[in-house]
Parts: C-alpha cells; sequence; structure tokens
C-alpha cells in the first residue's frame, strides 16, 4: 500500500496494489499543470484507490480537446492545490503525481514522453527512451512492474 496526500493535508488517500512505473511528461499541459520541467506520472486501478479524507474537497479541471480523446484531467485539492489522483477516462484507471505521495511507490521512472514540447530550459541528462510525442502503445503506461 502506498499513501499519498496534499500540500496542506486536507486531502490524502491510499492506493492498495501496484503502481505502473513512472513516465516523465514534458508536454506542455503537464508542465504547467505541475509547474515542473516534466510531470513525474504513474497509474493504478481505480478500484485501487481509497480517499482517507477531504474527498470532497478534489477539484477537477477538463481541458478542451486539443486533436483526441482523451481529453485532459487534473485533479487538485480545493484547499491547496495539490495534484490529486484522476479517473483517466475510457479506462479503469487513475493517474497521479509521484510528487503527491507519502511512500516510495516501489517503482520507477522509465521514459520521457511529448520531449517535443520540453522546456527550452531543461536538459534530459537520463539515458530513458525518449519519444516526441506519446510512447508506442506496448510501452505505455501499464500495470507491469518495473526496475
Amino acid at each position: 500500500m502506498v499513501k499519498g496526500s496534499c500540500l496542506c493535508g486536507a486531502v490524502a488517500f491510499e492506493i492498495e496494489g501496484m503502481l505502473s512505473p513512472m513516465q516523465y511528461c514534458h508536454a506542455t499541459r503537464c508542465r504547467k499543470a505541475t509547474g515542473a520541467a516534466f510531470a513525474a506520472e504513474l497509474a493504478a486501478n481505480a478500484s485501487d484507490l481509497r480517499w482517507i479524507r477531504g474527498e470532497s474537497l478534489v477539484t477537477v479541471y477538463e481541458a478542451p480537446l486539443l486533436r483526441e480523446p482523451p481529453p485532459y484531467r487534473r485533479a487538485f485539492c480545493r484547499v491547496c492545490g495539490s495534484p490529486l489522483p484522476v479517473a483517466l477516462e475510457g479506462t479503469n484507471f487513475v493517474v497521479l503525481q509521484a510528487g503527491v505521495l507519502d511512500d516510495n511507490p516501489e517503482t520507477r521512472p522509465f521514459c520521457h514522453i511529448f520531449v517535443s514540447q520540453s522546456a527550452s530550459w531543461h536538459t534530459i541528462t537520463d539515458t530513458m527512451p525518449q519519444f516526441e510525442e506519446r510512447s508506442p502503445a506496448g510501452q505505455r503506461l501499464s500495470r507491469s512492474t518495473n526496475g
């Protein structure tokens, strides 16, 4: 089990079950949603997520579609703005940002995606695979464990 919470502590959750390996998303929307050079994203089975407190403070923002579904959705704490798990439309998964986890997720990053949109001030210095847009279907966030 892994626990997570927002900055102010009003919202807390736990995930019972496996988390996917992380991917670092450099898409403009992900950078703006996190305020960082990239979003360190993981996925979990939606049925494994349990809100411990503050679920009523979780707000979901859905950005307009740019090209194709699914829509870009982000959940956050209404009090402090911390990103929180959000359902990935059309799947049984939730996506969450690694930075809000309080425990070691026991998984590590496996790739960079949307590097074509990388911040001009950030240089990727590791040797993980890099993809201009999404990673190939077989290498996207999955339920398998990695490293």
